[in-house]
C-alpha cells in the first residue's frame, strides 16, 4: 500500500461532522418543518443545529448532498433540488439564506449580475415551490442585509429609512423585492437585514480575531463608520423569533440595539485577547486594493433594531463587549463523563492517568467504557463502532465533545495539563491539532487496534484447532 492509499484509509475512518460535533435532537409537542436554503453556510449551520436541538424537522435545501450528510447526517432530509418536494409536503415556515458570497470577487459587471441571479433564482424557484404545495408554509424568512440603507453616515437607520442607488443598496432591493411576492399566495414575508454577524466559524470575526490574539488590531479606513453587528446566538434566535410571531411582517433589522464605531469593535476586540498594536489600514489603499467593494468596509450604517425590540425579542448580547466575551472569554467546558474504547490500551492507559489525577485533584469526572454507555451514544444517533473511535466528553452544561474538543477539556482541568490545552486552543493550532487527531492520531490507533484484534484471533484460532487435533 502507498502512502496515497494509506492516507485515503485513513481518511475513510474520519467520522462525519455531525459525528464529531454531536447533536442531541431535541423533542417538540408539536414540532414544527422547515425548510432552509443556504444550510451549510455560516448562519445556516448554526440555524439547523438550534432548530434541530429544539425538536424541529428540517429539509436542507442544497447543491452539495455530501457536505450537507457530513454536517447533519440523520437529523435532517436533504433535497438538492425544490422540484424532489412533492406538493402534499407540509412545510410551516421556509427560511432563504441562499445567495453567492459577496465580498470574495471584484464587482465586474458580470460579477454584480450572478450576485443578483443568484439571489432571484432561488427566491423565485421557491416562489414557485409555493404555489404548487397543497398547504402554503406560514412565513418565508428571506435574508437581506444592513447594506439596503447604503451609505448614511451617522444617521440613525430604522426599518422606515428607503434604500440608495448604490450596488449593495440595489442588490438587497431587488432581493427583498422578489421575496415580497410570496405575500400573493397568502404567505407571511419577513426580510431579515442583517448586520455583521459575530461568531467563531464563519464570517470576518474569526480573521479579525487571530490578528488581535497576535496583538494587532485592525482598523479599516478613518475608523469612525459605524458598524452594526449582531451575535450568531442572537441572530438564529431572531429568525426563529420571527417565523413563530405571526404579527411580524415586512423589514427587520437583524442588528444588536448598540451600533459602534470601527475603531471602538477593535478596541473591544483588543480588550478581550489583552493590550496590543492598533493597525490602521488607509481607506484609499482598501479602494485601490478591493474597489467598490471597499465600500462594505470603509462606509458603515448606523442600524437600530426598532422592529425587534418592539416586538418582544430580547437580545442575549445587546452590547459588543459581552457578545466577544462569550465568543472569545469562556472557559473550557467542564466534564462530567468521559467516554472512551476500553479494549485499547493506548486509551485505556492514557484515561486511567487522567482519571487518577481528576480524583486527586477534587474532580468528579466519571470515566467509562464507551460500550456501557450504548443508551447515551444512541441518543445522539451514533453507533457503538463510531464511538469507538474516538474519546468523548459530556460536559456538565450538557454539550457532547469528542476528539481533539473532548481531550482539551479534560487536560484544561487537569494542573499540569493546562499550558497545553491553552496552546491547542489558539486559534492557528486548534484546527491543525484537530486535523491531526482526525487523520493521523485516531485512525493508526484504530488501525492498530483492529491489526492487534485480528492477531489474537488468529492465534486463538491457532490454538482451538491444535487442542481439535491433539
Amino acid at each position: 500500500m502507498n502512502i496515497g492509499q494509506l492516507f485515503a484509509s485513513f481518511s475513510s475512518l474520519r467520522p462525519a461532522r455531525w459525528q464529531r460535533h454531536p447533536l442531541l435532537a431535541g423533542t417538540r409537542t408539536e414540532a414544527r418543518t422547515l425548510l432552509v436554503t443556504g444550510a451549510t453556510g455560516f448562519i445556516g449551520r448554526h440555524l439547523c443545529r438550534h432548530l434541530i436541538a429544539s425538536g424541529d424537522r428540517v429539509i436542507v435545501l442544497t447543491r452539495n448532498r455530501r457536505r450537507a450528510d457530513d454536517l447533519y447526517g440523520p437529523h435532517v432530509s436533504v433535497c438538492t433540488s425544490l422540484y424532489e418536494i412533492e406538493s402534499t409536503t407540509c412545510i410551516d415556515a421556509i427560511v432563504n439564506l441562499a445567495g453567492e458570497p459577496i465580498f470574495d470577487r471584484a464587482w465586474s459587471k458580470r460579477r454584480r449580475e450572478v450576485l443578483i441571479e443568484s439571489r432571484l433564482d432561488i427566491t423565485q424557484k421557491l416562489i414557485d415551490l409555493i404555489a404548487r404545495l397543497d398547504r402554503k408554509p406560514e412565513v418565508l424568512i428571506s435574508a437581506s442585509a444592513v447594506g439596503y440603507y447604503g451609505v448614511r453616515g451617522d444617521e440613525e437607520l430604522t426599518e422606515a429609512h428607503r434604500g440608495q442607488t448604490v450596488f449593495q443598496s440595489q442588490l438587497c432591493q431587488v432581493w427583498e423585492l422578489a421575496a415580497q411576492r410570496a405575500e400573493a399566495y397568502g404567505v407571511r414575508v419577513c426580510r431579515l437585514r442583517f448586520g455583521v454577524v459575530l461568531g467563531k466559524d464563519g464570517g470576518a470575526l474569526p480573521q479579525q480575531a487571530l490578528a488581535a490574539r497576535c496583538g494587532a488590531c485592525t482598523v479599516m479606513g478613518g475608523g469612525d463608520q459605524w458598524l452594526s453587528w449582531i451575535h450568531i446566538k442572537d441572530a438564529v434566535r431572531l429568525i426563529e423569533h420571527c417565523v413563530a410571531h405571526d404579527a411580524i411582517s415586512g423589514a427587520v433589522n437583524a442588528t444588536a440595539p448598540a451600533p459602534v464605531r470601527q475603531h471602538e469593535f477593535a478596541k473591544t476586540l483588543g480588550e478581550v485577547f489583552g493590550p496590543g498594536l492598533t493597525l490602521r489600514v488607509p481607506a484609499n489603499l482598501l479602494r485601490f486594493a478591493l474597489g467598490e467593494r471597499a465600500q462594505l468596509l470603509v462606509d458603515g450604517q448606523r442600524v437600530i433594531p426598532m422592529y425587534a425590540e418592539c416586538s418582544g425579542f430580547e437580545f442575549q448580547y445587546p452590547q459588543l463587549g459581552g457578545a466577544l466575551g462569550d465568543l472569545y472569554g469562556q472557559p473550557a467546558p467542564e466534564p462530567a463523563d468521559v467516554l472512551y474504547d476500553a479494549l485499547c490500551p493506548v486509551c485505556d492507559t492514557e484515561m486511567r492517568t487522567y482519571c487518577r489525577l481528576a480524583t486527586r485533584n477534587g474532580r468528579a469526572w466519571r470515566f467509562d467504557d464507551v460500550s456501557l454507555r450504548t443508551d447515551l451514544i444512541a441518543s445522539y444517533r451514533l453507533d457503538l463502532a463510531t464511538a469507538r473511535k474516538r474519546v468523548y466528553v459530556l460536559s456538565k452544561a450538557g454539550e457532547m465533545l469528542s476528539g481533539m474538543d473532548a481531550l482539551n477539556a479534560v487536560w484544561s482541568g487537569l494542573p499540569g495539563w493546562r499550558v497545553l490545552a491553552w496552546v491547542l486552543r489558539l486559534p492557528v493550532v486548534k484546527p491543525a491539532a484537530a486535523a491531526f487527531y482526525d487523520f493521523v492520531l485516531a485512525p493508526i490507533i484504530w488501525h492498530w487496534n483492529q491489526r492487534r484484534r485480528a492477531i489474537r484471533a488468529t492465534q486463538e484460532d491457532g490454538v482451538l484447532s491444535g487442542e481439535r487435533i491433539v
